[in-house]
């Protein structure tokens, strides 16, 4: 993985399972930047906003609102794979997670 410059584009797929908690918070980002992630969450977020329900409480120009919850595209488990860019942050944090996950060149 140090032969990885940056700017260049990886793919990286999940081989082994995190162990702990921050692993896995780590790797959720790092997938998070795939594109078929981004246009998820896009996707998503549009749709949340539209379906959002407004109700007036506690007099008329306090608006509540309620949201539906986020669905998150990717878990960080076993098998995910995506195709991101590896700038000097992801690079930094591929190599705290180097042991679960397998980086080529794309």
């Amino acid at each position: 993985m140090s032969d990885i410059a940056p700017g260049t584009r990886v793919t990286l797929k999940v081989v082994k399972q995190p162990t702990n908690a921050a692993a896995t918070k780590t790797l959720v980002r790092l997938l998070s930047k795939d594109d078929y992630a981004k246009s998820h969450n896009a996707r998503h977020r549009g749709i949340r906003k539209r379906a959002q329900t407004m109700s007036p409480r506690g007099g008329r120009w306090r608006v509540w609102e309620s949201r539906l919850a986020k669905q998150h595209p990717v878990k960080g488990t076993l098998g995910e794979q995506g195709t991101i860019v590896a700038s000097v942050d992801v690079l930094r944090d591929l190599k705290s997670v180097a042991r679960f996950v397998d980086v080529q060149a794309a």
